[in-house]
């Protein structure tokens, strides 16, 4: 008898331990999160531009906190290969992509890819908004370009002769070149040079064209080099330094660190303008999960605020 009461007791220890083991089973099967959504970054810039890295660095921190799992392609300055990149992301079921930098006008086959799929397109200080991207979250390029022309003629303090480098094919500078000229030539500057820069080598490119100008203008027929982006107008800073010819003002756009140290030290380079990157990320990255809970972008394009830079707070 009383052996087979133990077998009958372990009998029932084992049911309860596999009801136990099954409960706990279940339960952690309930309680499992459902799989981190996925964002396809796909960027011509991100090595050729130090802005567009620190603004790609950011979106992938704030992303990645946010509980998202991100992937990032660079096509190292070849828009053309987005496209393809676009349809790859589109074929691997990403839950997003995010565009950031480049030329929308050139993704359309990608674009299409991706409209064609439902997967939802964002832009991070892309080029524009072509169809389907649903925003695009940038600074305001048009106060960019009209404060750091005004802190150029600040530094000036009379009309005089400026020099440009641009970028007309990305918006966003595009934008700043518009407004920059607009003021410049409605307080009485003229604008002597208007050169297209070159993204790839913008350092380079412009520390030759400066080089060029230079040379083609003595002192006291150039006054200023206004550039689009930063690391131009370290090419250009780079050119008038190495030629001694330090009384043509120099601004930039974007507020690298680069930038920020030559800005510093009260010389030639009189500003450039800060993009708070911090919170474009943390912007895009709100929308994305706001999309994701069902509310659709409002506004196609989100601004977020831009600071002038001078040697006064550039440390």
């Amino acid at each position: 008898m009383q052996k087979k009461l133990g077998i009958i007791g372990a009998t029932v220890a084992a049911l309860f331990a596999l009801a136990a083991c099954s409960s706990s089973t279940s339960s952690s099967e309930e309680a499992a999160p459902a799989p981190a959504k996925t964002i396809a970054i796909i960027s011509p810039d991100y090595s050729a531009q130090p802005a567009a890295k620190t603004a790609i660095d950011e979106f992938v921190k704030a992303a990645e906190a946010a509980g998202f799992k991100t992937s990032l392609v660079d096509t190292m300055s070849d828009n053309a290969k987005v496209n393809g990149e676009i349809t790859t992301a589109v074929s691997q079921k990403v839950d997003a992509i995010v565009l950031a930098f480049g030329t929308p006008k050139e993704f359309g086959e990608g674009l299409a890819a991706a409209k064609a799929a439902n997967v939802p397109v964002f832009g991070l200080d892309t080029g524009g908004t072509e169809d389907p991207i649903l925003v695009n979250v940038t600074t305001d390029n048009g106060f960019l370009g009209s404060a750091s022309a005004q802190a150029m003629m600040d530094a000036i303090g009379k009309p005089g002769n400026i020099a440009m480098i641009v970028f007309d094919a990305f918006q966003p500078v595009q934008i700043r070149g518009a407004e920059a000229k607009k003021l410049f030539e409605a307080a009485g500057y003229k604008i002597v040079e208007y050169v297209q820069g070159d993204p790839a080598d913008s350092t380079g490119f412009a520390k030759k064209t400066v080089n060029d100008f230079l040379t083609k203008y003595p002192a006291g027929k150039i006054d200023g080099v206004w550039a689009g982006w930063d690391a131009s107008a370290l090419g250009a800073y780079q050119a008038t330094q190495e030629a001694g010819r330090t009384e043509v003002k120099i601004t930039g756009v974007d507020g690298q660190d680069f930038a920020r140290a030559e800005v510093a030290k009260g010389g030639n380079w009189v500003a450039t303008m800060a993009q708070d990157w911090p919170t474009i990320a943390a912007t895009e990255v709100k929308i994305i999960q706001d999309f994701f809970a069902g509310t659709v972008p409002a506004d196609k394009v989100v601004f977020v605020p831009g600071t002038v830079i001078n040697k006064d707070n550039a440390k």
